[in-house]
């Protein structure tokens, strides 16, 4: 019985061989199925932001003068408002629209009378470089490039025996201007702008009432306070 046992054993071992092999064929891969990327949709606002300025005039522009004993009034108060773009976490741009100032002059004593008002307008297109972000502060430079719209009208009658002398004009030049400041994020949308501008149009001309004559050139060193609204 135990010669049986030993015989048989061997080929029981022989017939289950070949088991393992077989079920292996049996069993099939598993299936890879390639699925699509998830699809992200692109947010219309996303690096877009909206900008509002008040501007203050430290200067006084180069068109003042003094007539009469009285000088002109300047208005130094201006603004702008404009669209921008954010490229990266340093670099945005953006397209402004801006009131830059004017003066204005009002004079009769009964005997010498006097008018005038001038006022400059301003569209630039201007780049920044953010240098990064310290306790929430955002130090930048910036440069901007377009033009300028300057509206004059002088009346100035000196009385009898001189005539009176009147002008009016308006033109368009090129203008530039340079930035510094810094930003704070108050909200995840809205950031506060303090900043410096020099603006500067080298070929405006403007009338010299003091000489009646036209000269050219305008500068404005500014004192810049603006909202920044993101869209994202």
């Amino acid at each position: 019985m135990r010669l049986s046992l030993r015989a048989a054993l061997p080929i029981v071992l022989v017939g289950l061989a070949p088991f393992p092999a077989a079920l292996a064929a049996d069993y099939d891969p598993p299936m890879v199925i390639d699925t699509p990327e998830e699809y992200v949709p692109v947010e219309v606002g996303n690096g877009w932001y909206l900008r509002g300025d008040v501007t203050y005039t430290l200067n006084d522009p180069s068109y003042n003068f003094t007539l009469f004993g009285q000088t002109a009034k300047i208005d130094r108060f201006g603004g702008g408002l404009g669209v921008g773009y954010q490229f990266t976490d340093w670099l945005r741009s953006d397209v402004t629209l801006n009131y830059v100032g004017g003066r204005r002059y009002d004079y009769d004593d009964g005997f010498d009378a006097g008018s005038a008002k001038q006022q400059v307008w301003s569209g630039l297109v201007n780049a920044y470089v953010d240098l990064g972000t310290y306790v929430g502060v955002t130090p930048y430079v910036g440069a901007g490039a377009g033009m300028v719209y300057s509206k004059h009208s002088v009346n100035i009658d000196p009385g009898p025996p001189d005539g009176v002398y009147t002008s009016a004009d308006d033109q368009y030049a090129f203008a530039y201007a340079l930035m510094a400041g810094v930003a704070y994020r108050v909200s995840d949308n809205i950031s506060v702008d303090l900043g410096y501008q020099y603006f500067s149009s080298p070929s405006a001309e403007y009338l010299n009432a003091d000489t009646f004559s036209m000269d050219k050139g305008i500068d404005y060193h500014q004192i810049k306070l603006g909202l920044r609204y993101d869209l994202w």
